[in-house]
């Protein structure tokens, strides 16, 4: 892990404390409202995914692929209650001041769509890449897997085909 990316993971995990610290401090916290419970379990999944991440095994021993699932899916956890805690305080901010928020709903929607966007487009980068170039009046290319399935099936099709094993 580089030396860049554990400072923005502790830095981040030094905002989502001193956020937690302020929220818990200056709001009322009965924790009576879906955005309150919601939040609360987002800092523990946090802190929770943060201990898994000390407690990493090395490359190979047993636990290291049981260690990956568990860490991942807390990611994910933290990814999809962040969203869900946005439209439960959006909706929370709604009923309490009766002002409208749905250009915030609606911003935070596109933002969504974009991330995504980009997560599928990153995971199929590569293979674009690969398949040539097709808005101006290049050629495009076959890839090697094009070109050795097409000669397969040229060599499949020249041999006799029997029903009986050589």
């Amino acid at each position: 892990m580089s030396t860049s990316q554990v400072n923005y993971e502790v830095l981040s995990l030094l905002l989502v404390t001193a956020a937690a610290i302020m929220s818990i401090r200056s709001f009322e916290n009965y924790f009576k409202y879906n955005h309150q419970r919601i939040g609360l379990a987002l800092y523990g999944v946090i802190w929770l995914q943060t201990g898994t991440g000390f407690l990493r095994p090395d490359r190979g021993s047993k636990g290291r692929s049981i260690w990956f699932s568990v860490h991942w899916l807390l990611g994910i956890t933290v990814s999809l209650l962040g969203i869900i805690n946005i439209y439960t305080g959006l909706q929370a901010y709604h009923t309490k001041t009766l002002r409208s928020t749905s250009v915030w709903n609606l911003t935070f929607t596109v933002e969504i769509a974009v991330i995504v966007f980009i997560y599928l487009l990153q995971q199929k980068w590569h293979y674009i890449m690969q398949s040539g170039v097709i808005l101006g009046n290049e050629p495009v290319q076959p890839t090697d897997q094009e070109t050795s399935s097409t000669y397969e099936k040229k060599e499949l099709s020249a041999m006799p085909s029997s029903s009986e094993p050589c």
